[in-house]
């Protein structure tokens, strides 16, 4: 059923539920799988536990958009069995029916499903293939499973892709405990062949791999000169603790992944946030686009979150890039243009070249409020002696800071003054040291219990999850230094895309 419903009504029913980002009407999710477009459609398959807001039984939910902005949930796509969960995992569209499963003479594809089955009893994590005749809703498991099994039980989340100049199709494993990427090649999407192998590298401490992905991308959009991106998230040890995400940059020469740098402990972090995780990209594109998200939580405490009846919530849908930068091309993430079509097209505010204090009164004067909210704030740096930035879910003496602290040369999220709810709450999350500049800008997107902040051109990506009291709606400016000068700030209210019958009616 769809049904649209002023955002305060939903916003009244449960405020810490997004209502422009994606959530199941209830129970648990955690990781994207499968992402992908076709036929007109983007599917969004995650983690899932149809039967509770707690992790187990796990399977495969879905969902669809025609936009990437407006989701509909559907039936669960491949469920958990007595013997088999589906753990995490890619589709791939089988255009060349090089598996065989399309019927003869069909002009339709078919899509084909890999992901860890884990066996509850034995504990083994195999990887097994399914595939879809019917667009993608359901998934009927290959006779010959698993498609490879090592007998492991850290052994998961298979990415699989067309490598087209070897026109061969690749797949990436994670040995999770060895901290390890196998790579594996086939022609006919059954039978594999291990080829190489990628790890320990990075930030290795104590930390369990999962979810791989590799993608190339254009260096500052010079489709001449490409690099691989690899990615791995990291539990245990990442850089607030608990989970993150981590990657590479070098060539792949469809066996072989070779990092640009022979440094194996640089670590390049693709988010400074505490949220974000095990994120995947979108296959079959209908055009040039490199489009990824992930869930905003964390495994230290992801389990003890208070949202109810769903717990768990997927990012914004962004676009990667490489820029190149004094120390070697570095990722950039910006929210998709989809997304910006939901702005209000009136803002709630919009400022130019003032004394921050003036700036300060001008928002106190407009009163603005509200839990689903983008702002771009600029500031001037030249001379600039204290933090500066927003507030968010301001009230009762509560607020979140998103801003730029000059002596430590970086934008952060500060949840300090939140009244914490979970561990992990009552923190500072600093993104990298910038570059000196003129001018700093960043965009900040707030949906009920998350903020996702993109600064410096996307070049810094910061994603916190926080759950504020439900009166505290507020926005303000805070600056600690009179010279302050805002070049601009403009509020909008966004749109709600995700309705949720049971909580208004």
């Amino acid at each position: 059923m769809n049904l649209t419903l002023p955002s305060h009504a939903t916003n009244a029913a449960n405020p810490w539920r997004p209502r422009y980002h994606y959530t199941p009407q209830r129970h648990w999710m955690n990781d994207p799988n499968g992402l992908v477009h076709f036929d007109g459609e983007y599917h969004l398959y995650y983690q899932y536990n149809p039967q509770g807001s707690d992790w187990g039984h796990i399977s495969w939910g879905h969902a669809i958009s025609t936009d990437l902005v407006s989701w509909q949930e559907l039936p669960v796509a491949i469920p958990a069995t007595e013997r088999v969960m589906a753990f995490s995992g890619s589709v791939v569209v089988d255009h060349a029916n090089c598996a065989g499963f399309a019927p003869e003479g069909s002009a339709a594809p078919a899509l084909l499903a890999f992901f860890t089955g884990f066996d509850p009893e034995t504990k083994i994590q195999s990887q097994h293939l399914a595939y879809s005749l019917d667009r993608g809703r359901s998934y009927t498991p290959y006779a010959g499973n698993p498609v490879i099994d090592i007998g492991s039980t850290e052994f998961r989340d298979p990415k699989v892709f067309l490598h087209a100049p070897t026109r061969r199709w690749v797949m990436l494993v994670v040995a999770a405990l060895e901290q390890q990427v196998w790579f594996y090649t086939s022609v006919n999407l059954i039978d594999w062949t291990r080829v190489s192998t990628f790890g320990p590298a990075g930030s290795a401490d104590k930390n369990i791999w999962e979810v791989p992905e590799l993608f190339e991308l254009p260096i500052d959009g010079d489709a001449t000169n490409k690099r691989w991106v690899l990615i791995v998230s990291v539990n245990h040890g990442s850089l607030w603790g608990g989970s993150g995400v981590q990657y590479f940059i070098g060539s792949f020469d469809g066996n072989h992944f070779t990092p640009d740098n022979s440094d194996t402990t640089l670590t390049l972090w693709a988010e400074h946030g505490r949220d974000f995780y095990a994120p995947i990209t979108f296959a079959n594109l209908p055009d040039e686009r490199v489009l990824w998200l992930g869930w905003v939580s964390n495994w230290e405490y992801a389990r003890e979150l208070p949202s109810n009846p769903w717990r768990g919530q997927q990012s914004g849908v962004r676009e990667l890039s490489l820029v190149s930068t004094p120390q070697g091309p570095r990722l950039r993430q910006r929210m998709v243009c989809e997304m910006h079509a939901l702005l209000e097209p009136e803002p709630l505010l919009s400022l130019r070249a003032l004394p921050a204090g003036e700036a300060v009164q001008a928002l106190s004067q407009a009163t603005v409020t509200g839990r689903q909210l983008m702002a771009r704030l600029a500031v001037a740096t030249q001379g600039l002696q204290a933090p500066i930035g927003l507030e968010f879910f301001k009230g009762g003496g509560e607020s979140v800071r998103v801003g730029f602290d000059p002596a430590a040369n970086c934008f952060f999220i500060d949840r300090r003054c939140s009244a914490p709810v979970f561990k992990g709450q009552s923190e500072r999350h600093d993104g990298p040291r910038l570059l000196d500049t003129p001018e700093i800008e960043l965009e900040v997107w707030v949906d009920g219990s998350l903020v996702e902040l993109l600064a410096d051109g996307g070049s810094v990506a910061l994603t916190d999850l926080v759950y504020a009291a439900a009166d505290a709606s507020g926005v303000g400016l805070f600056h600690g230094d009179e010279a302050a000068q805002v070049r601009s700030l403009d509020l909008h209210a966004v749109r709600a895309t995700m309705h949720h019958v049971s909580e208004v009616l």
